[in-house]
């Protein structure tokens, strides 16, 4: 009985268990910014650096190439516009088969995660909107943890916005255990 207790104990450590623990202890150090791009990726995103405007622009009509559509789907009316004027190809609205370019709040650097708010998704809730996603973020927006994240919510809005969400999940076998919606997600950082 005593090796079954040893085996099945939540204290019995596992070689999986022993490298999650080695990699958390890595990362642990990190600074937050290459923290989070460490955790997106390992999560299955995709992450662009441009070094200016023009890169950016450059960039974004490779990725409509790759992603084989001929506009940018947007939500955000500051978006809309700016694209227009870089001479990116977009339309307002969005459908489940579009791909959504837009921003966000927070990159969650120990999670590599993303936070939206209905800033960024209208009335839409993560399950509802195209699973392909390009995001825009400045590297201003990396925090360490959730905590900050609404944190720096509630000093940035009067009044606290809606339909705060977080995406985390960018590859689908992330996803196999738990059910949840995975993301194509291919982030911009923009240094600010």
């Amino acid at each position: 009985m005593d090796f079954f207790k040893k085996i099945f104990s939540p204290k019995s450590k596992t070689y999986d268990n022993l490298q999650e623990e080695q990699e958390e202890a890595k990362t642990a150090q990190m600074p937050d910014d290459e923290r989070f791009v460490y955790k997106f990726i390992q999560n299955g995103g995709k992450f662009f650096y441009p070094e200016d405007m023009e890169q950016f622009r450059m960039e974004l009509l490779k990725l409509l190439k790759h992603l084989q559509i001929d506009e940018y789907a947007v939500l955000e009316r500051s978006y809309f516009h700016f694209l227009q004027k870089l001479k990116v190809p977009v339309k307002f609205g969005v459908k489940t088969d579009d791909v959504l370019l837009g921003g966000c709040e927070s990159l969650i650097a120990h999670e590599g995660a993303i936070m939206t708010t209905d800033k960024h998704t209208g009335e839409y809730r993560n399950g509802e909107l195209p699973q392909k996603r390009v995001i825009v973020a400045l590297s201003d927006q990396i925090v360490s943890a959730k905590t900050q994240a609404l944190s720096a919510i509630n000093k940035k809005y009067d009044s606290p916005p809606a339909n705060i969400q977080t995406m985390s999940i960018f590859a689908p076998d992330k996803n196999t255990l738990t059910g949840g919606k995975w993301f194509e997600v291919y982030l911009f950082l923009i240094e600010n």
